[in-house]
């Protein structure tokens, strides 16, 4: 049996906080007060790619870029130093630039009003 990393289908309390997320934008771009359409990240255990999901509540917005290490401009050294480091391509300096996943966790939740993950 081929182990997934879904967690399930959302509950509508969770497609809304999806909803907030995406109104906000990027989380990492907003610290060079930017506003890029983000996609939903999924927060893992230790932090790490290809780890266990933590759930639909652990969750950050981040643009392409920052999620993907995807760039419009075709070029990742431009995108690097226009938005700074890509979680996926490089997640220590992520990490080191806007902060550890309990951090951006926390952010994210007070910019969209919510207190803490179920």
């Amino acid at each position: 049996m081929k182990r997934g990393r879904s967690t399930g289908t959302p509950t509508k309390a969770q497609v809304a906080r999806f909803e907030l997320i995406r109104e906000f934008g990027c989380i990492a771009c907003h610290s060079f007060d930017l506003h890029r359409l983000p996609e939903i990240h999924h927060l893992t255990i230790g932090g790490k790619h290809g780890q266990k999901r933590r759930g639909h509540d652990f969750t950050i917005g981040l643009c392409g870029w920052h999620h993907r290490g995807d760039t419009a401009f075709g070029n990742p050294d431009l995108a690097r130093l226009t938005y700074g480091p890509s979680y996926a391509l490089e997640p220590r300096a992520f990490r080191e630039t806007f902060g550890q996943d309990d951090y951006l966790l926390a952010y994210q939740n007070r910019l969209i009003g919510q207190s803490e993950a179920a």
